[in-house]
């Protein structure tokens, strides 16, 4: 494996944030939308731009904290990372699409917010990676020597299955604390996909550091409400 195989999905990602950017120009450029406002169109170039820089601070910040082995990720982040990078990818095709006249425009505002969904994957993959690298790092300094049998390999020890199952279950019981578009939730360590807004109670959560703690949003919308607003947007005509 590349010892740089998590950085390079992360390249990938943003090399396809530039593209999708592009291509919002040359369909400004080609599509003629006359005087008509075009706000969600516009909402989402921006935010291809946006989300480039607030990731490209993030990866920095995350891996100057961990060091090389933030480059190669481990299994959870790089297969949280590809799924990222493939719906990048399938919106880059969408905008092609409409660029060279394959398709109408419109549907920009549906696009924004897989856009905005993708960086928040993206920002908890990268957490969540920082996480359980200092756990591995901290681990060997916590482990009884007692637990550990040598085999015949000079790499390769043994776990007891009640230490094991006494980490797994610490694993799922961890969070990591995530700010997007200052909003907070939280990260399970052992499943990125569990995601919720409340602070996990009776939990070990890894808070966001103090300097970097963002204010508490004025008012966060529910998923209904949100569903709810993007099926009257649906209704309306979007460009």
């Amino acid at each position: 494996m590349s010892p740089t195989a998590f950085k390079d999905q992360y390249t990938t990602f943003l090399s396809t944030l530039n593209n999708a950017y592009d291509l919002c120009q040359i369909i400004r450029a080609t599509r003629r939308f006359g005087s008509a406002p075009t706000p969600n169109f516009d909402a989402f170039q921006s935010y291809t731009l946006t989300a480039k820089q607030t990731l490209a601070y993030t990866f920095t910040s995350q891996r100057s904290a961990c060091g090389s082995r933030f480059d190669v990720g481990d299994t959870i982040a790089r297969t949280e990372l590809d799924h990222a990078v493939r719906s990048l990818l399938a919106i880059q095709s969408k905008l092609s699409a409409i660029a060279y006249g394959h398709e109408r425009s419109g549907g920009f505002q549906a696009l924004l917010y897989q856009l905005q969904t993708l960086e928040a994957d993206v920002l908890a993959a990268f957490s969540g990676l920082k996480y359980r690298l200092e756990i591995t790092r901290d681990e060997p300094k916590l482990k009884p020597k007692s637990i550990l049998k040598k085999t015949g390999r000079s790499d390769e020890v043994v776990i007891g299955i009640a230490k094991l199952d006494a980490y797994t279950s610490h694993m799922k019981n961890s969070w990591v604390e995530t700010e997007v578009d200052g909003e907070v939730f939280y990260v399970n360590v052992f499943d990125g996909k569990r995601k919720q807004w409340e602070r996990p109670k009776d939990a070990f959560v890894m808070l966001l550091p103090r300097n970097e703690k963002p204010k508490p949003a004025l008012k966060r919308r529910s998923t209904w409400e949100k569903d709810l607003e993007r099926e009257r947007a649906g209704e309306e005509t979007e460009v």
